[in-house]
């Protein structure tokens, strides 16, 4: 229990350090609606067949070109935004991603790279070199071939995955390694943070416990979601990350939104593009979006921003005021897609939240 709380110093301290310039940028950003980062899905096509996957690959509309995604990143690095995140499906299958990636890093922003590295190789990590990302988050759903293919339905894609995790290795690339938490692989989960410790060095190690609905509102990844449980056991079991999640637990910033029973308690300071050139705040509001075919990309953020930041709770849902709101995986896109209901609580949601509340509260009794 020292090292738990003497962590906890450390990050209150890390904290205090930060929060003059934080407060500034966060005034900054609000009283001037400007985005301070989001996602651009280059493509919803992937090369892997993940059982997971939560974005629908079948659309028949043609997707982006490489001049309107470079129109793109002119319009959001006028508005002030200073980070972006390049992801997909698997970016890596435009034969564009590199001339799109290369026009936004010379544009300034902090960019971070989301894909499953099965396509990387010595040539694609060389180019990267050139220009580094801030970040290049693997997804590795498995630490031997038969779980991580049992994901991905791909045969050969393992030994390509962790091919190129080791290229980007050797050539000093930026890498971060991320595990969806399911029921196929629940039992590697904390053995993937081991590899990527060994291989990567601490701190680069990212991990998802929780499954979410389909963007085009399938149910079907959820019968692959860990149980709370299940849930509970990894995460309080390993030092490490039983020791981040209490201090973002305990430390998590109240939201000033609470007050005056708003429906989103996040900033809705950050967007996300899909391939086709719609912009979303929350990506599971599937029917809330701007076209940037026929609107800028600021106007369209900031209607966007103000008719969410406008919706208030119209039910006596318990989620309102609710004291764990903060630390709750709850929010209106997730109720909406997991229950049909921006208000209606979702009680996997719910229960969870409740159970860490009680181990938090275990774990940092005097």
């Amino acid at each position: 229990m020292a090292s738990l709380r003497s962590s906890q110093n450390i990050a209150m301290k890390s904290r205090d350090n930060k929060v003059f310039v934080t407060d500034r940028l966060d005034s900054k950003l609000h009283s001037e609606s400007i985005p301070f980062g989001g996602k651009i899905e280059l493509t919803h096509g992937c090369n892997l067949k993940c059982k997971h996957c939560f974005i629908p690959q079948k659309n028949n509309i043609p997707e982006l070109k490489t001049s309107d995604f470079i129109r793109l990143i002119d319009e959001i690095h006028a508005a002030g935004t200073f980070s972006l995140c390049f992801t997909g499906g698997e970016p890596f299958l435009r034969e564009d991603f590199l001339d799109i990636y290369s026009y936004a890093r010379r544009k300034g922003f902090f960019i971070s790279i989301f894909t499953n590295a099965t396509l990387i190789t010595g040539a694609v990590a060389k180019e990267l070199c050139a220009l580094p990302p801030q970040n290049i988050e693997v997804t590795l759903n498995g630490i031997t071939e038969d779980i991580y293919e049992g994901v991905t339905g791909v045969k050969g894609s393992f030994k390509k995955a962790m091919e190129a995790i080791y290229i980007m290795r050797d050539k000093r690339l930026p890498v971060t390694v991320k595990a969806n938490g399911m029921k196929i692989n629940r039992s590697q989960i904390l053995e993937i943070k081991k590899f990527s410790e060994r291989v990567l060095g601490k701190s680069r190690f990212r991990c998802d416990l929780v499954i979410y609905p389909g963007l085009n509102g399938s149910k079907e990844p959820l019968s692959l979601r860990l149980s709370e449980e299940e849930i509970m056991d990894i995460l309080y079991k390993n030092e490490d990350m039983r020791s981040s999640f209490v201090n973002i637990f305990c430390n998590a910033e109240h939201s000033p939104w609470l007050e005056g029973d708003f429906l989103f308690l996040c900033g809705l300071n950050t967007f996300q593009i899909d391939p086709w050139g719609r912009l979303r705040i929350c990506p599971f509001l599937k029917d809330s979006y701007e076209d940037l075919a026929e609107t800028g990309f600021l106007e369209g953020f900031r209607r966007l921003r103000a008719n969410l930041r406008s919706l208030k709770f119209e039910t006596d849902s318990r989620c309102r005021g609710c004291e764990l709101a903060r630390n709750c995986l709850q929010c209106p896109g997730r109720a909406l897609a997991e229950g049909g209901s921006m208000e209606k609580p979702v009680e996997f949601f719910c229960s969870l939240a409740h159970k860490h509340a009680e181990k938090v509260k275990e774990l940092t009794r005097t």
